[in-house]
C-alpha cells in the first residue's frame, strides 16, 4: 500500500495541466452549446478546416478518439450539415470529410465566441507578456512533433 503522497514537481505540474484542461473544455462546452455544437464536434472542425485533415482516421488520431466515437461524431456532424462525407477514391472503404457551406459559418461563430467569451476565463489576470511566457513554456514540454 502507498503511503506516502506524490511530491514530484512532474505530477504536480501534470495535475496543473490536467485541471487547467478540464477547466477549458467546460467553458467551451457551456459557451458552444447554445450554437448547437459540442467541444468535440468544435475540434473536429478546426481539425478539418485549420489542418486541413479530411480523413476520419486522421482526425481520430490527431484527437485520441476512437474509431467508433469518431464514426458517431462524424454521423451527427453530416445529420447537422456542418460536414460533407465523399467517398476517398484512393481507398474505396473511406471517406474523406469537408466543411459545408453551414460549418463554415459556424466555425466562424465558434471562434468569436471562444475569443469573446472563453479566453478571457481561460487567461484571467495574465498580461500579454505573461501570456506569452506561458506558451513558450508549455510548446516547450510538446515533442516537435506536435507543434
Amino acid at each position: 500500500m502507498l503511503t506516502t503522497q506524490p511530491n514530484s514537481p512532474g505530477i504536480g505540474l501534470a495535475k496543473l495541466i490536467g485541471l487547467t484542461n478540464l477547466h477549458k473544455e467546460k467553458l467551451f462546452n457551456h459557451y458552444l452549446a447554445p450554437i448547437g455544437v459540442s467541444s468535440a464536434q468544435f475540434k473536429v472542425l478546426v481539425a478539418i478546416h485549420y489542418y486541413e485533415m479530411s480523413s476520419p482516421v486522421d482526425i481520430s488520431k490527431y484527437l485520441n478518439i476512437d474509431a467508433g466515437s469518431m464514426t458517431r461524431m462524424v454521423d451527427r456532424l453530416v445529420k447537422k450539415s456542418f460536414i460533407e462525407k465523399q467517398p476517398n477514391p484512393e481507398d474505396k472503404r473511406g471517406v474523406l470529410l469537408n466543411l459545408s457551406a453551414t460549418g463554415e459559418s459556424l466555425l466562424e461563430q465558434c471562434i468569436v465566441t471562444i475569443e469573446g467569451h472563453v479566453a478571457p476565463q481561460l487567461l484571467g489576470d495574465l498580461s500579454t507578456q505573461e501570456v506569452e511566457q506561458l506558451s513558450a513554456l508549455l510548446m516547450r514540454l510538446l515533442p516537435t512533433t506536435e507543434v
